[in-house]
């Protein structure tokens, strides 16, 4: 319910910013663009970034995981609940054109509480994700859509141990977007999978899949509106061969907005996804909501 209010609050403060000037285009004037995707998982879909341009992006998620869920279905469990902040530092940069380099870096922090008491605690810096992006067909030059192939690898930069998100492990993804623009609407759509070596603790985590669907519509030059979805699949992973039992496969869907500061060369968004699916092969504790954030800066 908080969650709701909270978005509900964002939103009603976006829509103050608006005037008759935003709403009503002069005549003759290009339609409001609107930007993409707001989620830690969304991606940009068929785009890429201009030859010289470099992007910084931070996203936020939080979370709190009360509920608990054995394959698909609901189920009693121990009164625990975690709270969960997750922090991701991206960096873009436009190497030719139609090319781009990009990172990801995560920073997590997720408390357990048994009985009001904290139970365990999971955090520090992940591993950083680099990427190669081309987007091989654009409409600004007659395409009918936009898309672009991404080529990764997951590097072991991150705090390995006990309480520690490192996974210890290299790895390779590839990952295929799309973007179709009309008017003041766009429509993203991105699917990626991502495969570890053997890492820490004789471990090798599991496969991941993700697929992402985005809409937004531009209000007016400063506001968009719109949804997202974002699907995970994490494999089980291994351990000196065995499965340990941990596969989950999630479904979040919301809606968003993104507020644009062009003057600035800026944008801030936000977004409240909820459960759409879940399901996890071993009893897991989850969340109902997630509220996202992300900040934009273009150098």
């Amino acid at each position: 319910m908080k969650f709701r209010f909270a978005f509900g609050i964002a939103l009603a403060m976006c829509l103050l910013f608006q005037t008759p000037n935003f709403c009503a285009a002069e005549e003759g004037a290009a339609s409001p663009r609107p930007v993409g995707a707001v989620t830690v998982n969304g991606g940009p879909g068929g785009m890429s970034v201009p030859t010289g341009k470099f992007i910084g992006v931070l996203n936020y998620r939080y979370a709190e995981k009360d509920n608990w869920y054995h394959y698909s279905v609901a189920c009693d469990g121990a009164d625990r609940e975690a709270v969960s902040h997750t922090m991701v530092t991206k960096f873009r940069y436009g190497i030719a054109p139609g090319w781009d380099v990009r990172t990801a870096t995560p920073f997590a922090s997720t408390e357990a509480r048994l009985d009001g008491e904290c139970d365990n605690y999971i955090g520090g810096i992940g591993d950083t994700m680099i990427v190669l992006r081309h987007q091989f067909m654009a409409q600004k030059k007659g395409a009918p859509v936009s898309l672009a192939w991404d080529l990764g690898v997951n590097t072991p930069t991150g705090e390995v141990g006990e309480g520690k998100i490192g996974s210890g492990a290299w790895g390779g993804m590839a990952g295929l977007g799309a973007t179709y623009m009309f008017g003041s609407h766009r429509i993203d759509g991105d699917v990626n999978y991502l495969v570890y070596t053997e890492g820490a603790h004789d471990t090798r985590k599991g496969d991941r899949f993700r697929a992402n669907a985005h809409y937004a519509y531009a209000v007016n030059s400063l506001l968009d509106l719109g949804v997202e979805a974002n699907y995970e699949w994490l494999q089980e992973n291994r351990r000196e061969g065995k499965g340990l039992n941990n596969d989950i496969k999630t479904l979040y869907v919301g809606p968003k907005f993104n507020l644009k500061f062009k003057e600035y060369g800026m944008t801030f968004g936000g977004a409240l996804l909820g459960a759409a699916y879940r399901e996890s092969q071993k009893q897991t504790l989850t969340e109902d909501w997630r509220m996202e954030f992300k900040l934009v800066k273009v150098f």
